[in-house]
């Protein structure tokens, strides 16, 4: 599996309803809040975390050239670049609440 080692910075969907509650209820800020989550790390080194973790045996590569959603990725691409509120569900909590809900 090819993909990209641009940054990114995963968010489990209960931190995104808490934090859009959270926007929803408070004064209007005339802007934009970005969010993410709490860890940064390349795009490939979560996706294979994530197929080692289901005991998928696919390699993942990095790949520079390697498309997302169509488009081409650079290392800032698919983080927020000022401030943003960050969730606090990591990838390895959101992995084991998922893996006891099934």
């Amino acid at each position: 599996m090819r993909l990209s080692p641009g940054l990114f910075k995963p968010i489990a969907a209960d931190d995104v309803a808490a934090i859009v509650a959270d926007v929803a209820l408070a004064a209007p800020r005339n802007g934009i809040v970005e969010i993410a989550g709490p860890e940064r790390a390349p795009f490939n080194k979560f996706v294979a975390r994530y197929l080692k973790a289901l005991g998928d045996p696919r390699e993942v590569v990095s790949d520079r050239e390697a498309r997302y959603w169509g488009g081409r990725v650079e290392e800032h691409s698919l983080v927020p670049l000022g401030e943003a509120r960050l969730g606090r569900i990591g990838l390895d909590e959101w992995l084991r609440r998922s893996q006891t809900a099934a």
